[in-house]
């Protein structure tokens, strides 16, 4: 039991006012560090463009896994009499109870340093898991939050990706596609169709110019679905984007005497009927 005890005692250095004051400053700098990064950072980025945005948003997670891991380095040495010895003895002593503890947090983390070398998503991107779709706003050491077309932040563990997929709609870049849907009755020119909806979307102000404007066409039983597909200046601009994009080519169409698929009488009966 004293032998015991005083290994024990063997893993600790002398605590005294010195040490205790340094690392309470240590933790208070590496404290405002993360915080002052997290806050200055952004606000930097909003004033760049958007390569060098996603590039200085993504610098956050990765500064503030760095300081809580030149933090750790500079406290355990303080603490701690660090022998190999002394090492296997608390590893031994901590791994299980620990281990059972802390597991879904442990697997959350993780996936976290995981996430941050493989990249599923940065800051600034839009993702979907799940149901969920929204921009990243915040990349933790255990969650993501995003936030949703509606303004409302989800928060998601890291360990999703271990069972789900991960739809990243613009993967790091500062543009992404989007897509408004037209559906066409049969009887009209697929030529005539195609190049009036690419004209829409090249004359829209939102319009990404150095990436191209494409028209798909698509038969189905009772139109032809038409998609125009282009990628906006900002991905911020997406929905602003299509919204342009639909009203303009429904205008458009209009205009030029492109008629509009309907339904069916009699499906449309069948559907009130059910």
């Amino acid at each position: 039991m004293e032998e015991r005890a005083q290994r024990i005692s063997n893993l600790f250095n002398d605590i005294n006012g010195w040490v205790i004051a340094e690392i309470a400053v240590s933790i208070l700098l590496v404290w405002a560090f993360i915080k002052a990064t997290q806050k200055l950072l952004p606000w930097v980025s909003e004033f760049l463009p958007a390569k060098l945005r996603h590039l200085t948003l993504n610098s956050v997670p990765v500064l503030r896994v760095l300081a809580l891991l030149f933090l750790f380095v500079w406290i355990v040495p303080l603490i701690f009499n660090i022998t190999l010895q002394n090492f296997v003895f608390i590893a031994g002593a901590l791994s299980v109870a620990v281990g059972f503890a802390v597991k879904d947090l442990a697997s959350s983390v993780i996936a976290g340093f995981v996430a941050l070398f493989e990249k599923p998503y940065r800051l600034g991107d839009w993702i979907k898991i799940g149901n969920d779709y929204g921009e990243v706003i915040t990349i933790g050491m255990r969650a993501v939050q995003i936030r949703t077309p509606d303004d409302n932040v989800v928060t998601i563990s890291h360990d999703r990706i271990w069972t789900e997929n991960v739809l990243n709609a613009n993967d790091g870049f500062g543009t992404l596609m989007c897509v408004a849907t037209f559906n066409i009755a049969h009887n009209q020119d697929v030529g005539d169709v195609v190049v009036l909806l690419e004209t829409v979307g090249k004359t829209s102000p939102y319009l990404n110019l150095d990436r191209d404007v494409i028209v798909v066409a698509e038969n189905t039983a009772f139109c032809t679905v038409y998609k125009l597909k282009a990628y906006p200046f900002e991905p911020r601009n997406q929905f602003a984007f299509i919204t342009d994009m639909t009203e303009r080519g429904n205008a458009a169409l209009r205009v030029a005497g492109i008629s509009a698929a309907s339904v069916p009488e009699d499906l449309f009966s069948e559907s009130i009927r059910s």
